[in-house]
């Protein structure tokens, strides 16, 4: 992405797909009520894990999203989701979201979005999606969003690591 401290010139709207972005905005609102309902469906056990202030909550993050996916698509540039799929990691560490649960949400809005996507445009947008999931995999891995090896846990708590009466 281009910064304009740097002197450089701001991305071209018209370089993608400006039509299929407009489409997408003029549909923000309910492609987010749409890939919120999508996203319960993909991940079982997802709207018990949350309270109806955080489902609101996400309901309103979706429309940064749908922005960020019109800005990528009417750009063709990609780093406009990878990037933001990046600075979104730690807001939802904060918020207790796993990511598992983060990358249904965003599967969700591939699902709400294809409905008002051309299907030209809609392998773009996929493309756009792997990419943004391929960002997401990796902080999947990282401690805190999974129970990790169970033997090692084992050794850890029977070597007395963490307790007080060791140290």
């Amino acid at each position: 992405m281009a910064h304009p401290s740097l002197g450089l010139p701001p991305k071209d709207a018209s370089a993608g797909m400006p039509a299929a972005a407009a489409r997408i905005r003029a549909n923000r609102e309910r492609i987010g009520r749409v890939a919120l309902q999508s996203a319960e469906r993909l991940e079982p056990g997802f709207s018990e894990r949350y309270d109806e202030a955080m489902l609101r909550m996400f309901l309103r993050d979706y429309d940064q999203h749908v922005e960020r996916l019109a800005k990528a698509l009417e750009t063709g540039d990609d780093s406009f989701v990878a990037n933001y799929g990046e600075w979104l990691v730690p807001i939802y560490r904060k918020r207790h979201v796993s990511m598992r649960d983060f990358m249904a949400m965003i599967g969700g809005l591939r699902d709400a979005a294809g409905a008002v996507l051309t299907p030209d445009e809609n392998r773009a947008a996929t493309a756009l999606f792997e990419r943004w999931d391929t960002r997401l995999k990796a902080h999947g891995r990282l401690p805190g969003d999974h129970k990790g090896n169970a033997l090692i846990r084992f050794f850890w708590k029977g070597a007395g690591i963490g307790d007080d009466k060791w140290i």
